[in-house]
């Protein structure tokens, strides 16, 4: 008898204890699911927003069929001044993430890494202001340099942004 009091109980305290702190994390989750998504949400609109500021903060997601390898999302404007493409490509250090926001004709208006694991100070030369800008105004990356030290980083950016350029002309015709 004494034995079952020293397994059995504990045994059960523990499972009643685990039991009360699944539930409670059940609830918890249920409850902040909704804002965690609608904060994640206004953040992708935000970074929608800063490649095509013409499209003033409202984006919806337009669906095709066939998308490129590597494209992840497609949003347009609401007031169809544009698109923005959002794909992926492996760096250096994994997969990187690029949105790149285009007008009504094609042009690039801006280009913006949004997910990377490159090392730091020199993978992450990918994001200065100087090497983005190569990419404004452009219909074809005819004439994107590539980093010097930062090569593989640069090329993994340069195929995203690629991928999203030939995904433009499958959904810009939606914009009419």
């Amino acid at each position: 008898m004494k034995n079952f009091k020293e397994y059995v109980f504990p045994s059960i305290a523990l499972f009643i204890i685990c039991l009360v702190v699944t539930l409670a994390l059940a609830a918890t989750y249920t409850m902040t699911a909704p804002v965690i998504a609608e904060v994640n949400q206004q953040r992708a609109d935000a970074a929608r927003t800063e490649v095509l500021p013409s499209g003033e903060g409202s984006f919806a997601e337009m669906k095709l069929d066939a998308l490129v390898d590597g494209v992840e999302e497609i949003y347009f404007a609401e007031n169809k001044s544009g698109l923005v493409i959002t794909t992926n490509d492996k760096g250096f250090g994994g997969k990187i993430r690029v949105m790149t926001g285009f007008d009504t004709t094609g042009a690039i208006t801006a280009v913006k890494l949004i997910e990377h694991k490159e090392t730091p100070g020199l993978g992450t030369r990918v994001m200065a202001e100087d090497y983005l800008g190569q990419y404004v105004g452009k219909t074809d990356l005819e004439g994107v340099d590539a980093i010097s030290g930062s090569t593989i980083s640069s090329m993994a950016m340069y195929r995203a942004v690629d991928k999203a350029v030939r995904q433009f002309p499958e959904a810009g015709g939606e914009l009419e």
